[in-house]
């Protein structure tokens, strides 16, 4: 017979394949009506954002041929695998294209330094020589002390306009970087940007410093019909922005220049002296060599992140948050992109004296996806070495949605490694039934990192081209319209700069380690919740479109250590929904027991 096995990877990692799931299809399997759906909604969604969803449902309808008690399903016809095949080729050598993320744009069409900040002063998104020369992070808030004094007041306004009150919508800043970065101050512009689905508005502010080629007053005159000396008022006007100062420098009246400059303004179509500043800058921009921002790689915004090394190549990666030398916690993230707890969660750590450890799993930020390891093995070493070498003593466990799961393992393993651990959110492993009342997009990834892992990987690397050209907003639209709360949470200013830092923590090394979650989240973990001797607090949302209390209350029978605590107004967002309520019981539970 001969060797059915793909010889082309469907996957960016090994783990993907099973004896099942890495072998082709029968010659004779018969084709599925349902296959000329997914295969045309497959290669649409390469270039159609809308088409995604269709890629989903007609995969859920495939599903749903699951045979619940057997899982048997049927095969994939030899057409379907073939054209599977030739998606999955096609996705590999497209390029990115063009960034529609609002936000994104804002601090990558620039070739100098640019911050988008949300209407609280957080910084959403930064380009490398924006967080440089603002002294800041993506997730962390901006210090005012980099605003020149004189330009406070417009600052102000500006950030009081993004909050609806006000409409000073623009403004031209001075900006001192801190004296460490040895920079010089330089002028920047700040504007608003809407984001569609939203409340309140993004202020961005971007230098305005960059060098004035001689192919700029080139473009002017041919673009806009300007004269030689309008072309030379503007270049002025973009390096001096004063008016006496040009005049000077032309040997002209004060007023010769004005009305230079208002005639520029007329051809050029700009209705105020910042906007002809802003197309002056863009236009010196894209002549200057087609630089633009480069934005960075994920660094923790609290800027305490810490990390062990081993020599096998092993990174694990950790921040915190509360008191320094306080009651340690630990906390593993799950699916929900959350990354770090709002300001006024932190400060009740620190009162309370507990220093929560939030730990990146393997393949999330700065911590290494080791792919010689199954995701159970990966996540287990690193968890464990962590605790090792860093905790060094009984702890409070913390796990978001799946997130838990390695922490269960882990306290089977090892009894007295945890005094107590906390489960937050759909967690997918503490009621199994969950699964089935999903949104469509999670139920069906969950169903296909069960059954077809390559499958998961393939879908998943559409979706994460989707989200690298129309921003996160796009996934968090599909994933939450159908769920108001959580759907209000994304459209705040100041959660989605958390919101927006967490994706990138998730995505930084790629959609592997996502579909790798997709399977932790299907671990067998029935003998560990039996077996647990310590107690476990379950903190389950009522509104995340899941909550089923009676199937919760069935787990509290299964041992009795275990106490669900629904949680009214929260939905899978209840990291920020609830936040105040998880710090309180974050602390309960810190304190360890004293011994008898």
């Amino acid at each position: 017979m001969p060797d059915q096995t793909h010889k082309g990877q469907l996957a960016d990692q090994a783990f993907l394949f099973g004896p099942e799931d890495g072998r082709a299809p029968e010659d004779g399997a018969t084709a599925d009506p349902i296959d000329m759906q997914i295969v045309a909604s497959t290669y649409r969604s390469i270039v159609d954002q809308d088409a995604f969803e269709d890629m989903i449902a007609s995969w859920a309808a495939k599903l749903d041929q699951i045979e619940p008690e057997t899982g048997r399903r049927r095969g994939l016809s030899q057409q379907l695998f073939g054209q599977l095949m030739m998606a999955r080729h096609t996705l590999e050598t497209l390029d990115i294209p063009a960034e529609n993320d609002p936000l994104k744009r804002a601090i990558t069409d620039v070739p100098g330094p640019a911050v988008v900040l949300t209407p609280d002063g957080r910084v959403a998104m930064a380009n490398i020589a924006g967080e440089r020369a603002f002294a800041t992070k993506q997730g962390a808030f901006l210090d005012t002390e980099v605003i020149a004094p004189a330009s406070l007041q417009d600052y102000t306004a500006l950030m009081r306009a993004a909050r609806g009150q006000g409409n000073a919508a623009q403004a031209i800043l001075t900006v001192i970087p801190p004296p460490e970065t040895e920079l010089p101050p330089f002028t920047a512009e700040g504007y608003m940007i809407a984001v569609r689905g939203q409340s309140g508005a993004h202020v961005a502010l971007r230098s305005l410093e960059i060098a004035w080629e001689p192919s700029v007053s080139a473009r002017l005159r041919e673009a806009f019909g300007l004269s030689a000396a309008e072309a030379e008022v503007a270049r002025l006007f973009f390096l001096l922005r004063d008016i006496d100062r040009i005049a000077e420098a032309r040997a002209v009246s004060r007023l010769t220049v004005r009305t230079q400059v208002k005639t520029i303004m007329s051809k050029v179509e700009a209705p105020t002296n910042v906007d002809l500043m802003r197309l002056l800058a863009m236009i010196a921009g894209r002549e200057a060599m087609g630089q633009r921002g480069e934005s960075p790689v994920w660094q923790d915004p609290l800027g305490r992140e810490d990390r062990i090394e081993t020599p096998d190549g092993r990174v694990v990666t950790w921040t915190w948050m509360g008191a320094r030398d306080g009651r340690p916690a630990v906390l593993l993230r799950g699916f929900p992109m959350t990354y770090i707890l709002p300001p006024e969660a932190e400060d009740r750590l620190r009162r309370a004296g507990v220093k929560l450890y939030a730990l990146s799993r393997p393949g999330y930020g700065n911590s290494s996806l080791h792919k010689d390891l199954d995701v159970r093995q990966d996540n287990q070493a690193a968890l464990r070495m962590f605790l090792d070498r860093v905790i060094r003593q009984p702890c409070l466990g913390i796990g978001m949605s799946n997130g838990f799961v390695p922490l269960l393992e882990e306290q089977q393993a090892n009894p007295a490694r945890f005094h107590a651990l906390m489960a937050i959110g759909y967690t997918g492993v503490l009621d199994r039934s969950g699964i089935h009342r999903l949104q469509p997009i999670q139920r069906t990834m969950m169903l296909m990192a069960a059954h077809t892992p390559w499958l998961a990987e393939l879908v998943a690397k559409s979706a994460h081209r989707m989200m690298r050209q129309h921003g996160v907003d796009w996934y968090l639209e599909r994933a939450y319209r159908t769920r108001p709360l959580d759907m209000r949470t994304c459209q705040n200013p100041e959660m989605a700069a958390l919101i927006r830092n967490a994706c990138e923590h998730l995505l930084k090394q790629g959609h592997g380690a996502f579909v790798r979650d997709l399977q932790l989240a299907g671990a067998p973990i029935d003998a560990a919740i039996e077996a647990l001797t310590i107690p476990l607090l379950f903190l389950a949302p009522v509104l995340d479109g899941v909550f089923d209390e009676m199937r919760y209350r069935q787990i509290e029978r299964r041992n009795p250590r275990i106490r669900v605590e629904p949680v009214a107004d929260a939905g899978e967002l209840i990291f920020y929904q609830q936040s105040r309520l998880i710090v309180d019981r974050i602390i309960e539970l810190s304190r360890a027991p004293q011994p008898a």
